[in-house]
């Protein structure tokens, strides 16, 4: 499971957090754009699994998992241009066979390999030991999806009825259903909720759970507009499966 961990690590972090904006419309507007997007993955992913590079099969796994990634990127967005649609369906496939991927080919792989330092310095071995420890490399992955991947998923979430351009709405009603997918706030507000359930008594984090969602269920139930249940019921999400997340830490 250690090599899983960190591809999994390396392609979270290509697919959020360094997916950006710019990124995303090279990705989509030119025909080299997936190319560059799976170039950082493999990247961060030769970057994550340096003292594994020794070993011939996981150079191997590393070219398939680029091929593969690109080859999926790509099917992706000719699908999506077709349909004009990025449903959420099409968001969990992609990731599913993303890890799917990555969990068959490191299936068998059960050695464990760990970087070394050149330097005889306190700080780098510091580093070192954080770059060999798999548990900081798990609650990283936990922390990125946390903080990248549940906004993307809440953007994909759409009430029937409500129009795709939201220049058709009020500036009020647009207000009321806008969701802070990538706010600075609305990200260490996540991050908060997973740190906190991940270190703190079992106690405090049904206390925190409660009144998370507490906070997010009155409004969805006293609002009167779809719009604004649509708004609320994002915000019980957010923080539930951010909450989830630190659950799922802790387990481990």
């Amino acid at each position: 499971m250690f090599l899983f961990y960190r591809l999994l690590l390396a392609h979270i972090i290509a697919d959020f957090p360094l997916q950006t904006n710019r990124i995303f419309k090279v990705k989509t507007n030119t025909q080299w754009g997936v190319l560059i997007h799976t170039l950082i993955v493999l990247m961060f992913s030769i970057l994550l699994t340096l003292p594994y590079l020794v070993e011939p099969k996981v150079i191997i796994i590393l070219l398939i998992i680029f091929l593969s990634h690109t080859v999926i990127d790509k099917l992706k967005m000719e699908y999506s241009k077709k349909i004009k649609n990025h449903s959420t369906r099409i968001l969990l496939l992609d990731q599913a066979l993303h890890i799917a991927i990555i969990a068959v080919l490191t299936f068998n792989f059960t050695e464990s390999y760990f970087l070394s330092s050149p330097f005889d310095s306190v700080f780098f071995n510091y580093l070192i030991d954080i770059y060999n420890s798999d548990i900081f490399i798990v609650s990283l992955i936990g922390y990125i999806t946390s903080v990248f991947f549940i906004p993307i998923l809440l953007m994909h979430i759409r009430e029937e009825g409500i129009p795709a351009n939201p220049k058709k709405l009020k500036e009020q009603k647009i207000i009321n259903i806008k969701i802070p997918a990538n706010q600075t706030l609305d990200k260490f507000y996540r991050l908060f909720l997973t740190l906190s359930t991940q270190y703190l008594d079992d106690k405090y984090i049904i206390v925190i759970f409660i009144c998370f969602v507490t906070i997010s269920y009155i409004p969805y139930r006293l609002s009167a507009e779809r719009m604004e249940k649509v708004y609320n019921l994002k915000r019980i999400i957010n923080s539930s499966l951010a909450i989830l997340i630190g659950t799922i830490l802790k387990m481990l």
